[in-house]
C-alpha cells in the first residue's frame, strides 16, 4: 500500500474542487467519492504492481483517476484483463463493509445510502465500453486478442467514440441543462481526441516492446503482402500474441516479423518500400 501512495499523483484542479465543496457545503461528500475513487486506483495498482508492471503514477482528476503505465499491450491478456478488473472489484468488499458498519456510532443509514450510491455509479460507469475507461480497456483486451494491434486499437477507439456520440444525443435530448454531465462528457471528448493524436506513437511504442520483448512460445500467422507495401503497412497485421510472417506475393519470399519490426524500431527504413529494401540487401 505504501509503494502504491509513493505513485500518487493529485492534479491541481482536484484542490479547485475540494475548496469548492467547502464554501458550497459539499466537503463531505467530495472527499468521500475521492476516498472510492482512490481506493478504486490502488485495486488496479496492487495488481499491476503484482504483475511487476512499471508503474508510472496514480492520477487523482477533477473527474475521477488514472492509472499510467509503462506498458504498450505486450503484456499476457489475462494479466492485463486482471489488472483491469481490480478496480471495480475493489467496489464490492467496500460495499460489503458498509453494510457491516450499519448504526455503528460513525457510520448511519445516510452514510451507508450514500457510500453505496457511490459505489455503484463508479461501478457501473466504469464499465462502460469508452476508453480509458475499465469497460473500454476489457475491450482493447478482448478485441487484441482476436485482431493484430492496429486493428484493435482502431475498432475500440471507433466504438468508444460511437458510445460517446451517444451520450451526447441522450444529453441534448434527456439532460440538455446538467452542467456536471456536460463536464464530464467534455472531459472524455478531449480524451478521446488526445488518444487519437496519439494512436500513432502508442503503436509506434507497441512495436518497439515487442522488437525488446518478443512473447514465447507462440503460434505463427502467415500474410500475404506486395514488395510495394512498406514495412509499416505491414507491420499493421502483427498481433500482441504470437508472431506472423510475411509472404512476398511478386518473388515467393517469406520475411520474419522480426524483420518488419526491426527495419522499423531499429534502422528507421519503415517507409521505404519493401522491393527497395530487399534489393539493397541482396546487393548487401
Amino acid at each position: 500500500m505504501i509503494k502504491q501512495l509513493r505513485l500518487l499523483h493529485i492534479h491541481p484542479l482536484f484542490w479547485v474542487m475540494a475548496g469548492t465543496a467547502v464554501f458550497t457545503g459539499f466537503f463531505y461528500e467530495i472527499m468521500l467519492l475521492f476516498l472510492i475513487i482512490l481506493l478504486h486506483e490502488l485495486g488496479h495498482a496492487a495488481a499491476a504492481l503484482h504483475y511487476q508492471w512499471r508503474v508510472k503514477q496514480i492520477a487523482l482528476l477533477p473527474f475521477g483517476g488514472m492509472m499510467e503505465t509503462e506498458e504498450h499491450g505486450n503484456r499476457p491478456v489475462r494479466e492485463e484483463v486482471m489488472v483491469t478488473i481490480a478496480g471495480p472489484l475493489v467496489h464490492l468488499p467496500l460495499i460489503a463493509l458498509s453494510f457491516l458498519m450499519l448504526d455503528t456510532s460513525f457510520w448511519n443509514h445516510a452514510d451507508h445510502s450514500l457510500f453505496l450510491h457511490y459505489n455503484i455509479t463508479i461501478f457501473c460507469f466504469n464499465l462502460l465500453p469508452v476508453w480509458p475507461l475499465d469497460g473500454g480497456k476489457l475491450l482493447f483486451c478482448l478485441l487484441s486478442a482476436r485482431l493484430p494491434f492496429y486493428k484493435a486499437q482502431k475498432r475500440m477507439w471507433f466504438i468508444s467514440c460511437t458510445v460517446l456520440i451517444t451520450a451526447v444525443v441522450g444529453l441534448c435530448l434527456y439532460l440538455p441543462f446538467h452542467v456536471q454531465a456536460w463536464l464530464i462528457v467534455l472531459f472524455f471528448i478531449v480524451l478521446h481526441y488526445t488518444e487519437w493524436k496519439q494512436h500513432p506513437y502508442s503503436f509506434f511504442r507497441f512495436l518497439m516492446d515487442k522488437t525488446a520483448n518478443p512473447l514465447q512460445p507462440a503460434p505463427c500467422l502467415k500474410k500475404s503482402i506486395s514488395w510495394h507495401n512498406r514495412p509499416v503497412d505491414a507491420a499493421k497485421w502483427i498481433g500482441r500474441h504470437g508472431t506472423t510472417s510475411f509472404f512476398i506475393i511478386e518473388n515467393g519470399q517469406t520475411l520474419p516479423e522480426s524483420y518488419i519490426l526491426e527495419t522499423i524500431t531499429e534502422k528507421r527504413l519503415g517507409m521505404k518500400p519493401l522491393k527497395e529494401l530487399l534489393s539493397h540487401h541482396g546487393k548487401d
